[in-house]
């Protein structure tokens, strides 16, 4: 008989990104598989319901009510930890996806009601802080910094299992002393029925419906406008670049409210440098599949990045990418293979790769292949859904 799985996540859908997306891809397989399966997250706005159902699924949303914000983590704890407890008898283990400040509750009372708890890294320096030469983009930590954190760190370390989505957050987990049996490298998936190459006259269908130019080179960036994705740096680089006639499409939310949100600071300067007819933001979008299927290039110029979803889902759509390669971006990006790479920060570096790519046929064709083809052998969803769900069963078996 399969457990029964609480997943705990800070935010989940109808909150879009890389994290809720897949809590979701995780739910649904689960359920699909004969798993007793809830989701226990965060309350958004005054008008989300209390309880309800998503893709069959009972999703229980505990207050305070807030805006998607870094606090929102830890002001949620202690309805959470009043839920694991009185519902204890419900769930046989407990998944914690993103597990920054919720996994201090989840496993907290994981232990004290004896169920076992499977802790998800989705950013690296949760475990332990970037050392010199570290590729994770992060800066380093002060001792204050390392001293402060540590109790912390320490509660975290102590989940029976802790799921890497990339290699930097695996040698991360390493280093900050968790046994290499609990340590388990199962990186996000990608459907590749739902991302895949356009089929004959589908590009050009899909720009007239978005009323994008069908005979100008499209370069398109999919995420958060953050400060973090390198959204003012791709700003700068679209300005001094070599890109002919190419036009930037940025498919994503601004983040309203929040100290790193770059989407009002990148319009202000696309008009103020004679922009407006080369860039165009199209908000946050239900599908990014499309897009992907529209364009032409795709750039992802991240300081810092756990994995890089939508690199992966361009790669599989059959775009060339170009990237900082950071992080765990460097686990499939191979520098004029699956990937043309610049320097993370630099605008100079990744003006110089994007019109190298612009102009060069022959490289896009190649980088096509080689990221389509990484994708392919490594992230196919359905069997890294698997794992996980194997994962989840050896976990309440050794409890």
């Amino acid at each position: 008989m399969k457990p029964n799985v609480l997943v705990v996540t800070t935010y989940y859908h109808p909150v879009v990104g890389g994290v809720e997306i897949h809590a979701r891809q995780l739910v649904r397989y689960l359920h699909t598989h004969g798993f007793g399966v809830e989701v226990v997250t965060k309350r958004v706005h005054t008008h989300d319901a209390k309880r309800g159902l998503i893709d069959a699924v009972p999703v229980r949303r505990l207050g305070p009510t807030g805006e998607r914000r870094a606090s929102g983590k830890w002001v949620m704890l202690p309805a959470l930890a009043r839920r694991l407890f009185t519902h204890r008898h419900r769930y046989d283990v407990i998944v914690c996806v993103d597990y920054r400040g919720i996994g201090v509750a989840a496993i907290l009372l994981g232990d004290v009601l004896g169920k076992p708890v499977i802790a998800q890294g989705e950013v690296a320096g949760v475990l332990a802080g970037p050392e010199a030469g570290s590729a994770s983009g992060l800066p380093m930590e002060s001792p204050v910094e390392r001293w402060l954190k540590a109790p912390i760190r320490a509660v975290y370390r102590h989940a029976d299992a802790i799921v890497c989505i990339g290699r930097d957050l695996e040698r991360e987990a390493l280093h900050a002393g968790v046994p290499a049996d609990r340590v388990n490298y199962i990186p996000h998936g990608v459907d590749l029925t739902r991302f895949r190459r356009p089929d004959l006259g589908e590009r050009d269908e899909l720009r007239r419906e978005f009323g994008w130019p069908i005979d100008r080179p499209i370069v398109l960036f999919v995420g958060r406008l953050s400060r973090e994705k390198g959204v003012s740096d791709l700003m700068d680089a679209w300005r001094i670049a070599d890109r002919g006639d190419a036009m930037l499409v940025l498919v994503g939310p601004d983040m309203t409210g929040h100290p790193w949100d770059a989407g009002a600071a990148a319009r202000a300067f696309v008009q103020a440098n004679g922009l407006a007819a080369s860039v165009r933001f199209e908000g946050g979008v239900d599908d990014p599949a499309r897009f992907y299927r529209a364009a032409d290039v795709f750039v992802q110029p991240s300081h810092f990045e756990a994995l890089g979803n939508t690199a992966l889902e361009a790669m599989a759509s059959g775009l060339p990418v170009v990237t900082s390669g950071v992080g765990g971006l460097a686990d499939f990006c191979t520098d004029g293979h699956s990937a043309l790479l610049h320097r993370a920060h630099s605008p100079e570096s990744l003006a110089e790769a994007l019109g190298r790519v612009l102009h060069d046929a022959p490289l896009r064709r190649r980088l096509a292949v080689g990221g389509q083809s990484i994708v392919e052998a490594r992230f196919e969803l359905e069997s890294l859904m698997a794992r996980y769900a194997a994962l989840i069963e050896s976990v309440a078996g050794a409890r």
